[in-house]
């Protein structure tokens, strides 16, 4: 119920509403690390991967079923720096309508920077 309603606020129920997809983590996701969607910040728990077809990201919160999402590079746009906890992160909106606002730490960034074209 928790979750549910922390997915809601932060808007990562909007993210997988228009984003879902059925991929699942392979050996070249990186697993453990924190992200931020909206003002929730979801610690230790997410897997992700860099590559040509978008930021896959899986969210596992325990007692909750994984949220899989497949964000296309053109639906991301960088905003600025923030804080996860003690990393510094880059933030971005998400979708042409500002769908959500997402901040992923610097390292993740550094896999996702060359898939971004408008720099």
């Amino acid at each position: 119920m928790l979750f549910k309603i922390l997915s809601n606020v932060s808007g990562l129920s909007k993210l997988v509403a228009r984003y879902s997809t059925d991929q699942m983590a392979n050996k070249m996701s990186i697993s453990g690390q924190n992200i931020q969607v909206g003002m929730v910040r979801y610690r230790r728990c997410v897997s992700f991967r860099a590559d040509a077809s978008g930021l896959f990201l899986e969210i596992k919160v325990p007692l909750w079923k994984p949220r899989k999402i497949l964000i296309p590079w053109r639906e991301l746009r960088q905003t600025g720096y923030t804080k996860i906890y003690w990393e510094t992160a880059v933030s971005f909106v998400v979708g042409d309508d500002n769908l959500a606002t997402m901040a992923v730490p610097m390292q993740m960034f550094y896999f996702m920077e060359p898939f971004l074209k408008d720099g």
